[in-house]
């Protein structure tokens, strides 16, 4: 799926209003879920690449 100006502008604007890890992990979550729509295989990949974003957000390693 591919956003729109207007889209894109409000998530631009969501993820730099984010102060925590915590908030734009949130952002993220909500912002990938819209992205991937109903394809299912890339939501997986999408949760993959978040799961590590988070982990290592709280200092800690995934594995490869």
């Amino acid at each position: 799926m591919q956003l729109s100006k207007g889209q894109t502008a409000r998530w631009n604007k969501r993820l730099a209003e984010t102060a925590t890890n915590k908030a734009r992990a949130t952002a993220l979550w909500d912002l990938s879920r819209i992205l991937a729509g109903s394809d299912d295989a890339a939501w997986a990949d999408l949760v993959v690449l978040l799961q590590r974003w988070t982990l290592e957000r709280q200092g800690q390693r995934s594995s490869p």
